[in-house]
């Protein structure tokens, strides 16, 4: 969250007194049953999700007392701090909110929770079509968010509710996308459902533009950058097929297996990203699922990199041997993509990620789907994609 105020001595007092608030933020995790190490979701595992928005909810009256304290002039807040337009309103002030996914999910789930065009169908894989917005987008109720298809409202849904109240009370929305990706769903927003809205993305090229920063973001490298350039440099420009299932996605054992058996019967050169907890070793990723010497075999004959845990992904997609991306459809992925200029292969699996996959491939036409239709609910298995679905996804980009 970020604030707008008059920069006085006393000013800037109070945000060195933040790191206070930093001390209160670890006993709440506590509170909840978490790690102090665990700040963010990405750190989390997909269990223990819910217990962080529980924490960043009893941040509410340290942050509202640091508010008062320091009598800004505008509030511009996260959605996920709905709260901030009630203590707006008690400063008289304007609150922004700023929102990080598309202006097309947006209006989606709205037309879903408006018309309910998912209850006229009588199985979850039966299309239906998703009235009044510019394009014609049709959907199956499996793909929808859980929040939308529970019949009993559960914690998340009812924040949910809560927070698109507030953004109707609020100034207007940050939004991190541009205008000439999704123009008429922008306008769609605006005169539509009625919310004022400036584009401000992609904001993740705005904050990297150095190539130092490219290499760094998202944390602190555990490859070397230079033998990572070196690779692709030595590559065929567009014959790289770059694979990243985002921080917060770990594959399954068996999912793994079937994505590097259709990596190694396809010609494709690739890089590919596995996300690693910190208590993994270089061993348990091969118990996860990978083939023994698979990662050898990949190396020996130069046609694929493996990368464990974190990738500078801005530096990976910008280059000119990339040719593709394979994404879970993570908005912030999603932008880095289209804005290296690279199609996609589409593999969402929850949140909004479904939503723009019907972006990238109905309306942008820059994807194609490797075939999922489940979304993912939590404490679940995922839904497995078979290697041939997965091969003929590849195929579509190969070299």
């Amino acid at each position: 969250m970020m604030f707008f105020y008059p920069l006085g001595t006393e000013k800037r007092q109070m945000l060195q007194m933040k790191g206070v608030h930093l001390t209160r933020q670890c006993l709440m995790l506590l509170q909840v049953g978490l790690s102090p190490a665990i700040q963010n979701l990405s750190t989390a595992t997909s269990m223990k999700m819910t217990k962080v928005f529980q924490a960043f909810l009893m941040l509410q009256p340290q942050l509202v007392d640091l508010i008062h304290e320091m009598q800004p002039d505008c509030i511009v807040s996260d959605v996920f701090y709905p709260w901030t337009s009630d203590v707006a309103a008690e400063l008289r002030i304007p609150r922004l909110a700023f929102n990080g996914s598309s202006f097309f999910s947006y209006c989606a789930e709205q037309c879903i929770k408006e018309h309910k065009p998912h209850l006229e169908v009588e199985s979850n894989n039966e299309k239906f079509k998703l009235p009044g917005l510019p394009d014609v987008i049709e959907m199956v109720r499996s793909e929808l968010p859980s929040w939308i298809t529970r019949h009993k409202p559960d914690g998340f849904s009812q924040l949910l509710d809560v927070i698109r109240e507030s953004e109707k009370r609020c100034y207007g929305m940050l939004m991190n996308r541009f205008h000439e990706l999704e123009a008429s769903y922008e306008e769609h927003l605006n005169k539509i459902i009625g919310i004022k809205t400036w584009s401000i993305g992609p904001v993740s090229l705005l904050a990297n533009n150095e190539i130092e920063d490219k290499e760094s973001r998202g944390g602190n490298p555990n490859i070397q950058t230079t033998n990572l350039l070196q690779w692709l440099n030595e590559k065929e420009p567009n014959s790289v097929l770059y694979i990243n299932f985002g921080s917060l996605i770990q594959m399954s054992r068996n999912q793994i297996t079937e994505i590097a058996h259709a990596i190694q019967e396809s010609s494709q050169s690739f890089i590919w990203v596995i996300k690693k907890n910190d208590e993994d070793n270089d061993d348990d990723i091969v118990n996860k699922g990978l083939q023994k010497g698979f990662e050898e075999r990949m190396s020996r004959t130069k046609k694929g990199l493996i990368i464990k845990g974190w990738a500078p992904q801005l530096m990976i997609l910008e280059h000119k041997s990339v040719g593709g991306f394979l994404t879970h459809c993570g908005w912030n992925s999603i932008l880095e993509g289209i804005s290296s200029g690279l199609p996609m292969i589409t593999w969402p699996l929850f949140a909004e990620q479904f939503y723009n996959e019907k972006l990238l491939i109905e309306v942008v036409k820059i994807g194609v789907g490797v075939g999922s239709k489940k979304w993912w609910h939590l404490g679940e298995e995922p839904e497995i994609i078979k290697r041939e679905e997965i091969g003929k996804a590849i195929a579509f980009f190969d070299g």
